[in-house]
């Protein structure tokens, strides 16, 4: 499944902004990661909102049900439903939608059509997150009852955060939430294509290609179809090579003579311990410096916010029970162990 989000593209800086929307828009895609926001920073001053008439009528009825001696255990259920809903006022809620194609959307986050729009491949994009899902548009307001809690906070975060007006149908939206709002990594290879809107101006294009090059992604201009309220995506050719080399060469400004090929072979992250495991398999044996080089590079685009990174470094057509290297990134600084020999 593919989904969606809208990007203004506004290249001035607003007060008390260090940087402009397209600027940090263009970082966050370089970097590999995406925003979740707090639920209160949200467009919608509606979110986050549940009835708890339900949950106080059913415990209502147990202590009646079973008398005094159970009022203490209730209690108990009731303070794990705050404690629970305390938790959830930390998440962090990426908003996306299932559409590049809607009007409407273009208008609103796309800036008028003058922004552009990414396409992740979902899967992808919520290896590491475990609540996602599509919103429910209605028009009541979701309740929650005692078998909520029972079964943790799954069923409470969805009907805390899946739920919208059915006002907002036009969006068809789809979320990710994350255990803390701010910075969360995702899988380089989740973007997917870039959209570019009606009216983006070509220095704005041009720069996104480059920043971006080397990635294999595909890009895709919006049109209007003639005489019609339609639009269209058309197929335009990336202004780089189509060579994919992101993340995948040491390049000859590096080695000073050819590049170096090397292959990501697993990469893990964990964001509420902050920290990321990565296994890579180079093409021959490399230098030192090539080694550090190669180890901030897999820290700065795939761990941009870790904490502790530890990379661990293979030879091709050698033998995997031992690494030929490892490098460890801790108190912002990295560490180089060699186990083989070096070139």
């Amino acid at each position: 499944m593919l989904v969606y989000k809208y990007r203004d593209a506004i290249d001035i800086k607003f007060e008390g902004q260090k940087i402009s929307n397209f600027e940090r828009d263009l970082i966050s895609i370089e970097k590999n990661y995406f925003w979740g926001t707090y639920y209160k920073d949200l467009n919608d001053p509606c979110e986050g909102l549940i009835s708890t008439d339900r949950f106080t009528s059913q415990s209502n009825s147990l202590k009646w049900l079973f008398g005094r001696k159970k009022t203490e255990s209730f209690i108990k259920v009731k303070d794990a439903l705050e404690n629970l809903m305390k938790q959830l006022e930390k998440v962090g809620i990426y908003s996306l939608s299932k559409t590049y194609n809607n009007e409407l959307l273009w208008a609103h986050y796309g800036n008028s059509h003058k922004g552009f729009c990414i396409e992740y491949d979902l899967e992808l994009l919520t290896k590491n997150y475990k609540h996602n899902f599509s919103v429910i548009y209605n028009n009541k307001i979701p309740e929650i009852g005692i078998e909520d809690i029972a079964i943790k906070s799954n069923d409470l975060i969805k009907k805390m955060f899946g739920y919208k007006y059915e006002k907002w149908i036009y969006e068809k939206e789809y979320r990710i939430i994350t255990d803390d709002f701010g910075i969360n990594n995702y899988y380089y290879q989740s973007v997917k294509s870039i959209y570019f809107g009606l009216n983006m101006s070509l220095n704005q294009k041009n720069e996104l290609m480059n920043r971006l090059k080397g990635r294999g992604i595909k890009y895709f201009q919006m049109i209007q179809l003639p005489k019609t309220y339609k639009f269209e995506a058309e197929a335009i050719d990336d202004i780089n090579t189509n060579k994919v080399t992101y993340l995948k060469e040491i390049p000859k400004e590096i080695t000073g003579g050819i590049s170096i090929n090397f292959k990501i072979i697993k990469q893990n992250y964990w964001a509420i311990k902050g920290r990321g495991d990565v296994e890579i398999e180079i093409e021959k044996i490399i230098k030192e410096n090539e080694l550090l080089w190669l180890a901030n590079e897999i820290k700065d685009n795939l761990f941009y916010n870790a904490e502790n990174v530890i990379m661990v470094h293979y030879i091709a057509n050698k033998n995997k029970d031992m690494a030929w290297a490892t490098t460890h990134y801790q108190d912002g600084k990295i560490n180089l162990n060699i186990n083989g020999l070096i070139e």
